[in-house]
């Protein structure tokens, strides 16, 4: 049975996005933020119907750190073992904010090409 074409368009962009995305909660958190933290902001934050996978964000995470966009440090929880929390280094802030701009530009672009279609005719 082929896929529907919607989910293969939603799963491309899902790809390109979740980085941008999982930067943008680590630059916008006020102290060091753990991975559960991340994951929490971004099902609260997903449009209805989108879902950020948790098993997909520890992984990106790893590469992220290895790639010295995110620096990771144990912090002391009154919950159980410490916690391994992230934020960003200069690099991840230089790459978040050249990120933010191709975005912009890009949807912009998509938005006007866009604009005006309600549907296939």
């Amino acid at each position: 049975m082929p896929t529907d074409p919607g989910d293969r368009l939603q799963r491309d962009l899902s790809v390109g996005t979740a980085w941008l995305v999982v930067l943008a909660t680590i630059a916008r958190a006020d102290e060091p933020i753990h991975g559960y933290e991340i994951a929490r902001q971004l099902a609260e934050q997903a449009p209805e119907g989108l879902s950020f996978k948790q098993g997909t964000l520890y992984p990106m995470l790893r590469s992220m750190e290895s790639d010295g966009l995110v620096r990771s440090t144990l912090v002391p929880s009154n919950e159980g073992p410490a916690r391994k929390c992230f934020t960003l280094t200069a690099e991840g802030r230089r790459v978040l904010a050249a990120w933010c701009e191709t975005w912009r530009t890009t949807s912009k672009w998509v938005n006007r090409t866009l604009g005006g279609i309600d549907g296939i005719r």
